[in-house]
């Protein structure tokens, strides 16, 4: 069978995966820095950096380099490609000024959660996870939820050789931990529990469901644990306005 041919640019993959390299953990890096995350030498990834500041999608303050303002402008035209952005900003606000709890909305890319919009409490401990911040899905609530809808070859290709690291003592070890888990999540019809990330943090989670019958986003209700009291009314509301955004997709 003949192999199909790569059509893929390396200099535009060297590009992309320099801007990845770039996260909370490194806000900031040097060329040596860079060159050693993408495995190239200083003068080959010198060529890539110099381009990238030179269209405006890196800066530089002395020897360290950080992403410009520039690369935020992709982000929020692919947000603002999202039906479920626009839809869901109003009534995710809404349920946060009647609750006073922060209110996520996120995308499922692979094994991760995207989030795509927060609507942020004024409460002094606040659940706080910025837009565009990638979390594994298997141990948050938003990724529960999304990973519920999928068919079991679906999620076999997706965790194959998936290491499921330790987010604590309750978070699944292993697809088979974690299959009977979406399974009571679709039933149930919402997910709520204690954060495996963020100790102290509380959050309840439901679907965005599309006219097809899709998950194409869900979205949560999330507080400290002190301050969150998960009963059935509080519950009731996430997924009412869940069911009020789905209704508008």
């Amino acid at each position: 069978m003949a192999k199909e041919p790569d059509y893929r640019s390396n200099s535009l993959l060297r590009g992309l995966s320099i801007l990845e390299c770039f996260d909370n953990r490194h806000p900031e890096m040097t060329l040596t820095e860079i060159a050693e995350a993408i495995s190239v030498t200083s003068s080959a990834a010198y060529r890539f950096v110099v381009t990238l500041e030179r269209e405006g999608y890196l800066t530089r303050h002395e020897n360290r380099y950080r992403l410009a303002p520039r690369v935020m402008d992709l982000g929020y035209r692919y947000l603002s490609t999202l039906d479920v952005y626009d839809l869901a900003r109003l009534p995710a606000d809404a349920l946060r000024n009647e609750t006073g709890f922060t209110v996520h909305v996120a995308v499922l890319d692979g094994t991760e959660i995207v989030y795509v919009y927060r609507a942020l409490s004024e409460r002094s401990m606040v659940s706080n996870v910025p837009v565009g911040s990638r979390l594994p899905a298997f141990s948050t609530t938003m990724g529960r939820v999304l990973l519920s809808d999928l068919a079991e070859d679906d999620l076999e290709r997706r965790f194959k050789g998936y290491g499921f690291e330790r987010m604590s003592a309750a978070a699944p070890q292993s697809l088979a931990e974690l299959k009977p888990l979406l399974a009571a999540d679709r039933e149930r019809g919402y997910v709520a529990q204690s954060s495996h990330l963020a100790t102290g943090t509380f959050s309840i989670a439901a679907p965005l469901v599309s006219r097809h019958g899709r998950y194409v986003a869900a979205m949560n209700l999330s507080g400290h644990e002190m301050q969150m009291h998960p009963d059935a009314a509080l519950i009731g509301k996430v997924r009412d306005t869940a069911q009020a955004i789905s209704k508008m997709l």
